[in-house]
């Protein structure tokens, strides 16, 4: 099933949690340079001082910081675009470009999170930022963010390694952005340890991005595991994951994405409804063709609504791996059980191309007869009829569960017999076999011999062969 994890970024913008994240990666002089120049404003017209220290900040004159204002105050972010392009041309040079800058980063990630031609001027204002300011946080970070959205599933080299240095940078830089010294007082711990998980998530989602486009599967993988350590709480990032451990084979890890996916609705983002749902379909048909069935589905289910990655004794076996495990236990039985292995060769061949004529060739003859040492075979008790006056068994040998073998008697079974031939109860017989079934597969014997039990059967008229092939 095909899945975008850029698309799927749009559920983490719209969380509170990312508004979080927005705040807490950018400076706090932006935010609060208006109180700080509110000590500093010039009269109108008023340059600074000759003597002033050049370490204090100071605006170029009235218009510089009214401007500011009017800037700080403009919640429409295409008109606060507007505004910042109009103090950068009229002042290229100000004691304010730090929190200019992160003006424009945070209003061009507004505009980016529904204006794609906005995410590339993003990621190319933050590099501007990073030339001057290297350990800039937010630049970082909105580069991770938007970066992948704005290359897509073809981007320039050039945007693939400034992804790949802005995600470094803010899993680099993350303790030290977020060191609890930092923390606001108006935040709680819950929220600022989330807000580091979330920015984790999204530079691990970047990396994983970029190797994508190198078709670096193995790299990619690991990071979108990576993404999901650091925050488990993100839908979309599951079902990307998902996509590609399917693309790889790793079926059963991918069974287990697609159920956290499909299933995961909070708190954190998570995909639309609609989404989830063709996830959920995908997964109950996926699982199925891989399994056979149906069987630990909603175990599956029920682990992944708690977990983003799935366990490490995570077992879901294939169809291909179940009839090989079917076929190695049939073969050690044949090679250990020298009465089974005659019973299964006389099905092979009756159940084959010349069955008929398979059949005709030992039509009454005595089997096993003790044709490689062989005297009787076993099978386990499935029904006993009719109940009152029993005339007829039926036995699974290969399948204790499925019958493959009726006994037939002349006469009733007394109550001596019955003491022994009892549903469930293993039960040695020989015997003429007087007729078959290819499908399903059933052989008649009619009176057998049954060792140690008085069935009132006539004397035995069948003649000694082989019966094997």
């Amino acid at each position: 099933m095909e899945f975008c994890l850029t698309r799927a970024g749009k559920s983490l913008v719209a969380t509170g949690a990312f508004a979080l994240i927005t705040t807490l990666v950018s400076a706090p002089g932006a935010a609060n340079a208006q109180a700080a120049g509110a000590q500093q404003q010039p009269a109108a017209g008023q340059q600074p001082a000759g003597g002033q220290q050049q370490s204090a900040k100071n605006w170029k004159d009235r218009a510089e910081y009214d401007l500011y204002v009017k800037i700080t105050q403009t919640t429409d972010p295409k008109a606060r675009l507007e505004l910042l392009n109009t103090w950068q041309d009229k002042y290229p040079q100000t004691d304010y470009s730090q929190e200019r800058n992160q003006f424009f980063l945070v209003t061009l990630n507004q505009l980016a999170a529904t204006d794609p031609s906005s995410r590339q001027k993003l990621v190319d204002k933050a590099s501007e930022v990073l030339k001057t300011d290297p350990k800039n946080f937010t630049a970082m970070y909105f580069i991770a963010l938007r970066g992948p959205s704005a290359g897509g599933a073809s981007p320039s080299p050039d945007l693939v390694s400034t992804v790949e240095s802005g995600a470094r940078g803010v899993i680099e830089n993350a303790d030290a952005q977020f060191d609890p010294s930092k923390k606001p007082a108006n935040v709680s711990d819950a929220d600022f340890a989330k807000a580091k998980k979330g920015a984790l998530g999204v530079a691990h989602n970047a990396l994983a991005w970029a190797a994508t486009t190198k078709k670096d599967t193995a790299t990619a993988e690991n990071e979108y595991k990576a993404s999901l350590q650091a925050d488990p709480d993100q839908g979309g990032t599951s079902a990307a994951y998902a996509q590609m451990l399917y693309t790889d084979k790793k079926i059963p890890e991918a069974l287990f994405e697609y159920a956290r996916a499909g299933e995961y609705a909070g708190p954190g983002p998570s995909l639309p409804a609609d989404q989830r749902a063709k996830l959920l379909d995908f997964y109950n048909k996926a699982y199925t063709q891989y399994h056979g069935s149906s069987d630990g589905s909603q175990q599956l289910l029920d682990q992944a609504k708690t977990a983003a990655l799935p366990p490490d004794n995570l077992n879901i076996s294939s169809q291909a791996a179940q009839a090989q495990q079917q076929a190695n236990a049939m073969q050690q039985r044949i090679d250990s059980d020298p009465a089974f292995k005659m019973w299964y060769s006389i099905k092979q061949s009756l159940t084959g191309d010349t069955g008929d004529q398979f059949f005709a060739n030992m039509k009454g003859a005595e089997v096993p007869g003790g044709a490689e040492g062989v005297k009787d075979f076993t099978g386990t008790v499935i029904t006993i009829d009719p109940p009152d006056a029993p005339t007829k068994v039926t036995l699974g040998v290969e399948d204790p569960t499925k019958a493959d073998t009726t006994l037939v008697f002349s006469k009733p079974l007394n109550s001596a017999a019955l003491d022994k031939i009892k549903v469930g109860n293993k039960l040695d017989f020989s015997g003429v076999a007087e007729s078959y079934t290819k499908d399903p597969y059933m052989l008649t014997f009619t009176d057998p011999t049954i060792p140690g039990v008085q069935t009132t059967a006539p004397p035995k008229t069948g003649t000694r062969r082989r019966t094997g092939r």
